[in-house]
């Protein structure tokens, strides 16, 4: 694959998927037919993606009975750390009649492929998570076999991922109510490194299966620990709780055209809240600071002696900053980043909300879990 920025792309699991199909495909229809003779041996084949390119991907494996075809990919993710990276990919093509006049595939999810059990994403419920792109992109291959073999078979593809179960733990399925595997995913076949779009999508299809299951407030977190401290104070279900990472902005930007939410949370530990507080809502420590000025302004504000101002300055972390407020009696500080938080996260959600009235919510998660501050917009 090429490199992009001095790293190496890859390739999604749907174009693993179709390389798997159209290998299995050209295996299986060389051995039947009129013109049947010896399987082919594949070591690679050209896949062509959404974009019209072709991109070739080698073959681990290629397995020939009576009236199927099984055909092994090993999933390059290239530089992304994406878990499915080295995954078997298995796709078996099984012959079921000649057809007349044209070939037919029917496809199914096997053993490690996830079934969808809520309403909200792009799969309808009992369905398998193979998405409509990579459908598409397995059928295509499948008849670009069959036109270079000259048959018009009817065929049964099954995509089955051996570690699939155990890798769905690491993802986002279980929330999204994809049980039993991993999701067969990808728009264009190629996996960008260190990819900020695959973990957007990933945020507005956890908001689109909230609303389908009827939620109309939703609680984006930066992390892990704010999720489980929110989840913990708020009696909602699992499904309205998304997390955002590093990409708070973007969520809040999605929010606001869904005119069904009511409701947003942002729950933050203080380090994410003071970049928030500052108007930072893209929060990696790339991309942002923490706001050691803004901190001691607003302690200032409120009063703060020379002395504590000195020391918020000299901090090396918000945590360390946050105990020293605390210690010294100047929650009001705390109070007010949250305050500045939370007018900065309702002016993005607002933005493109037409007037409609929404509660933009801001909860501050402490370093023991515990929930220091909570306001809301009524």
């Amino acid at each position: 694959m090429g490199k992009k920025g001095g790293l190496r792309r890859g390739f999604t699991t749907g174009a693993a998927a179709t390389a798997g199909a159209k290998a299995a495909s050209l295996a299986l229809f060389a051995s039947i037919g009129k013109n049947a003779k010896k399987p082919l041996e594949v070591t690679s084949v050209c896949i062509t993606l959404p974009t019209k390119a072709v991109l070739n991907i080698p073959v681990k494996s290629v397995v020939v009975t009576d009236r199927t075809a099984t055909a092994v990919i090993v999933k390059d993710a290239g530089d992304d750390p994406d878990v499915t990276n080295g995954a078997d990919i298995v796709t078996t093509v099984e012959f079921v009649q000649m057809n007349k006049q044209r070939a037919s595939v029917r496809i199914r999810g096997g053993d490690g492929v996830g079934v969808v059990t809520r309403p909200g994403l792009k799969i309808g419920v009992n369905r398998p998570a193979i998405n409509p792109v990579p459908l598409g992109m397995i059928k295509s291959a499948v008849f670009e076999a069959a036109g270079q073999s000259g048959i018009t078979p009817a065929v049964v593809v099954t995509v089955s991922v051996p570690q699939g179960r155990l890798l769905a733990e690491k993802t986002l399925n279980p929330r999204l109510g994809i049980v039993g595997g991993i999701s067969i995913l990808g728009t264009t076949g190629i996996v960008e490194p260190m990819s900020l779009s695959a973990y957007k999508n990933s945020i507005i299809c956890a908001v689109d299966v909230a609303i389908a299951a009827g939620c109309v407030e939703t609680v984006y977190s930066t992390g892990r620990t704010s999720e489980k401290a929110a989840m913990a104070a708020l009696t909602l279900p699992e499904v309205a709780f998304v997390l955002t990472g590093d990409h708070m902005g973007f969520a809040l930007m999605d929010a606001g055209p869904r005119r069904s939410l009511k409701a947003v949370t942002v729950a933050a530990q203080f380090g994410k809240m003071t970049k928030l507080a500052a108007g930072s809502f893209e929060t990696h420590c790339s991309e942002s600071s923490v706001e050691f000025d803004l901190l001691a302004k607003v302690c200032r504000a409120l009063g703060g002696p020379d002395e504590v101002l000195r020391e918020i300055l000299t901090a090396n972390t918000a945590r360390q900053v946050f105990f020293l407020l605390r210690d010294k009696g100047y929650d009001a500080v705390i109070t007010r980043v949250c305050a500045l938080a939370r007018s900065n996260a309702e002016r993005i959600v607002k933005k493109d909300r037409g007037g409609q009235a929404i509660d933009v919510r801001v909860m501050l998660v402490g370093y023991s879990n515990e929930i220091v501050c909570l306001l809301t917009g009524c």
